[in-house]
């Protein structure tokens, strides 16, 4: 088993292409499901998607010698000492993670002529939190536009508790090209991947798709 060290929680396996292993992505929750065992797998089971300290470690009742790599905080490195020196540590040092922002991801899902950036894509989708913080601001965004094709702005920034500001004005663009037919599919496809969520989990391939299927729908 291995420890990886890291500020930032790593998806990409590319990322870590210095170390020359043969790695898979995992995400932590399916680690239950698996054999007890990785002993005869030669690749090692990546968990991309959680930090892990010892309590939560401890819970997943791994075998030190399975072919699993854990991320975990450096102030947190201290306390993995208890678990010996069949433990291997790795060090991965990164530049300082850029912060991206919802609208970041709104304006390019608008914009026919913006790809999605893969970092931006993962900066929303690669937990359950940051994907939520997007949808918040995005649905929000979707029932702006469908009360402003019955209202006017002023009335509208009084429904919602917001100033009417360059939101409105970005809105009234908007609205130019984007039909009543194509926001009520925007917004009945986003409490579709919410219900899911709620349902049958976070999936992080989920998000993404809905994520691609929203730009495809609403990109002018």
């Amino acid at each position: 088993m291995k420890l990886l060290v890291t500020d930032y929680l790593i998806s990409d396996l590319s990322q870590l292409d210095k170390f020359n292993l043969s790695l898979e992505k995992i995400s932590i929750k399916d680690i239950p499901n698996q054999a007890q065992s990785l002993f005869f797998n030669d690749k090692f089971q990546f968990v991309f998607d959680e930090f892990v300290t010892l309590s939560s470690f401890n819970k997943l009742n791994v075998n030190l010698e399975d072919n699993y790599i854990f991320q975990i905080k450096k102030t947190n490195l201290s306390k993995f000492t208890p678990l010996g020196p069949t433990v291997d540590v790795l060090h991965l040092d990164l530049q300082k993670k850029i912060n991206f922002f919802p609208w970041d991801l709104t304006n390019t899902i608008y914009s026919s002529r913006k790809l999605i950036d893969f970092e931006l894509l993962d900066s929303f989708t690669i937990n359950e939190r940051d994907f939520r913080n997007f949808l918040s601001y995005f649905i929000k965004e979707l029932i702006r536009l469908k009360m402003l094709v019955e209202l006017n702005s002023k009335e509208v920034a009084v429904l919602l508790n917001e100033k009417n500001d360059y939101k409105y004005q970005d809105a009234a663009k908007k609205l130019k090209i984007l039909d009543r037919n194509k926001i009520n599919k925007a917004i009945k496809y986003t409490h579709k991947i919410e219900k899911n969520i709620v349902k049958y989990g976070y999936e992080i391939e989920n998000s993404k798709r809905y994520i691609v299927s929203i730009k495809k729908l609403l990109e002018f």
